[in-house]
């Protein structure tokens, strides 16, 4: 992953440069690079023209020492994959996982027609009940657990970045 997608380089700004520097000099100063080594890389940051330029740089330096013009751009493109993977495996299982509940708010209305409909007309107050029953302990478990699948298929997708 040292390369960065041909559109997402840009010139760097002197401020982003002096970024790329405090890095260098806080790895330099964890005893990660010597000193000869820290004044090549210094002194390629301050060739750089692109941020593309800086990824060699860094790549055999923690994350936590990369510049933010290496680390966002990584970032996003790691969101965009985990998106892609995630809308992969949520197409599995929309084949296969989780419970049927289209299943039951059919089989709902089945029973509905054949005991709910006859209950209302004839108002007969026991199957009436009866038909109140199956909707409570039957139609409104389902009814949540699709809501609340849906609600979390939402929460769980990854927001867009802004640029």
């Amino acid at each position: 992953m040292s390369e960065l997608e041909p559109d997402r380089r840009y010139r760097l700004s002197d401020s982003e440069r002096d970024d790329a520097l405090e890095h260098l000099r806080t790895a330099l100063q964890e005893g990660r690079l010597d000193l000869a080594e820290h004044d090549r890389r210094s002194e390629a940051v301050l060739h750089a023209v692109t941020n593309a330029d800086l990824t060699p740089l860094f790549d055999d330096l923690p994350q936590a020492l990369r510049p933010g013009v290496i680390t966002a751009i990584r970032t996003e493109t790691q969101v965009r994959k985990k998106s892609e993977e995630k809308t992969a495996s949520t197409e599995d299982e929309g084949k296969g996982g989780g419970p049927n509940v289209n299943g039951l708010v059919i089989w709902g209305g089945i029973i509905f027609v054949i005991w709910g409909i006859p209950a209302i007309a004839y108002g007969g107050g026991g199957a009436l009940i009866g038909w109140l029953i199956f909707l409570v302990l039957f139609m409104v478990p389902a009814v949540t657990i699709a809501t609340v699948q849906a609600l979390r298929k939402r929460s769980n997708e990854p927001s867009e970045i802004e640029e």
